[in-house]
């Protein structure tokens, strides 16, 4: 045996072990990676947060808008007028809330339906709401002013709460 070779005498240690990885702090990629969803989730929600406003805004001002063309009217009493300017109003409306697309090429009966989709009844295609396509062909048009008022005015509400989804009232007016 080689001399200074007993094992007792030798100055050997113990296998160390390194420590454990701990899992705080996180690596930097992670603190990256924290700050972008952090971003990304208030861009989000500051993005819907706009859009909601500017919504909101476009009915604040078309109610408005309403209150004007109701004022004119009991001033110039012309029923023609009336019907042009509410019709000129509601076409707004729905381009500014719904997509270009879905109702600024609408007209006649698609149009009439579009509307009705949204106030969640039949009252343009077949009631008081038809004098927005029937009003134009007639010298003097005959109709209840308030009652349409009163429909336009639940129309711009019914706008206010709802949305129409892309594509529900089709080119041909079928609902799909």
């Amino acid at each position: 045996m080689i001399e200074g070779s007993d094992p007792a005498t030798l100055a050997l240690r113990d296998i160390h072990l390194p420590d454990s990885i701990l899992w705080w702090p996180p690596a930097s990629g992670w603190w990256i990676l924290l700050v972008l969803i952090i971003v990304t989730v208030c861009t989000y929600f500051l993005f819907i947060r706009q859009r909601r406003n500017k919504r909101l805004s476009a009915i604040y001002i078309a109610k408005q808008e309403l209150n004007r063309i109701e004022n004119e009217y009991k001033i110039n009493q012309d029923k023609s007028i009336l019907v042009k300017q509410v019709s000129e109003l509601i076409r707004r409306i729905s381009i500014s809330l719904f997509n270009r697309s879905e109702s600024a090429s609408l007209t006649g009966q698609n149009w009439m339906l579009f509307l009705d989709q949204l106030n969640g009844d039949d009252s343009f295609s077949k009631g008081i709401g038809r004098i927005l396509i029937e009003a134009p062909y007639q010298a003097k048009p005959d109709y209840n002013e308030k009652e349409f008022l009163n429909l336009i005015a639940s129309w711009i509400d019914s706008a206010q709460k709802n949305r129409l989804v892309q594509g529900n009232v089709s080119e041909t007016g079928d609902q799909k």
